[in-house]
């Protein structure tokens, strides 16, 4: 591992990379390669926090199998049913009569009607949205929720699939409504918190918001944008630091974590899950 890494690193010229591996629900590797940040030459610790992007969602779709499991929710309900967003509405359009249609089983499984390569991907838009809205961004979860359900669908629910971001976010107000409990704090209590993964947490935009032990972030192309953010909005920033809407990605793509706390779900998964030093995630929620 140790060897693999440090090529992986070296060939793909990344800043920094962390690997966890755990055997038979318990942990028996955890180390961090290269830099968490490059000009401070600071290493990356073995629980070093990073952003997850849609590994984001299985966190959500455990929390929402979760209340199928205390009989909630149903898995082939509306997922309307569950938000109470107001669709916003252009004038002179109408909300799309097969929105009724969407099931939470849609949403898990990126069927509900949404195509972003047909359309767009509206969590790519925050400026748009906040206009659209008359706000201003950052645009929270709650208003590209409100924006997508004010326009058409790409294609009739289940009838193909198509990946979704904009589901994942509908599911998590499924997850608030149902447990009457915070999008966040419902996922770290009840989803992270019992397998040991208490280092797990939604991202924050700005480097100086962060917590201590995430990485620092570089793009690629080197890429910048306008910041998004207060107080710095408006500011010429590297595109990771506050020109993407990072903190409305939320339940599709907003959290951050380390190698060791996704080893630690994972693991949770495993037909020994019991014996895990944890503990594991109740059995019922895993058979779903």
């Amino acid at each position: 591992f140790d060897r693999m890494m440090t090529t992986f690193v070296e060939e793909q010229k990344v800043p920094g990379a962390t690997l966890a591996v755990a055997r038979r629900g318990r942990l028996v590797y955890s180390r961090g390669f290269g830099f968490a940040d490059l000009d401070r030459k600071s290493p990356v610790a073995p629980r070093a926090l990073f952003r997850i992007a849609s590994i984001s969602k299985p966190l959500t779709a455990v929390a929402v199998l979760q209340q199928v499991d205390a009989g909630k929710v149903k898995l082939d309900d509306p997922v309307m049913r569950y938000v109470s967003l107001r669709p916003h509405l252009a004038a002179g359009s109408e909300v799309d009569t097969r929105l009724k249609d969407v099931t939470v089983r849609h949403c898990l499984n990126h069927t509900g009607g949404w195509d972003r390569d047909r359309s767009g991907d509206p969590i790519g838009i925050p400026a748009r949205i906040a206009d659209a809205l008359g706000t201003r961004p950052p645009v929270p979860a709650t208003d590209v929720v409100r924006y997508t359900l004010g326009r058409p669908l790409d294609f009739a629910p289940g009838e193909r699939f198509a990946y979704s971001n904009v589901g994942y976010l509908l599911l998590g107000r499924v997850i608030e409504t149902a447990s009457g409990i915070g999008y966040e704090r419902y996922v770290r209590d009840r989803v992270l918190t019992p397998v040991g993964a208490t280092a797990t947490r939604l991202g924050r935009a700005l480097p100086e918001n962060r917590p201590a032990d995430e990485v620092r972030y570089y793009d690629s192309r080197r890429a910048t944008g306008v910041c998004l953010y207060p107080p710095r909005a408006g500011e010429r920033v590297p595109f990771p630091d506050g020109a993407g809407n990072l903190e409305g990605y939320e339940a599709h793509g907003g959290w951050v974590s380390s190698a060791v706390d996704l080893v630690r779900f994972a693991a949770a998964f495993d037909d020994d899950a019991e014996n895990a030093p944890w503990g594991g995630l109740p059995k019922p929620a895993l058979l779903c």
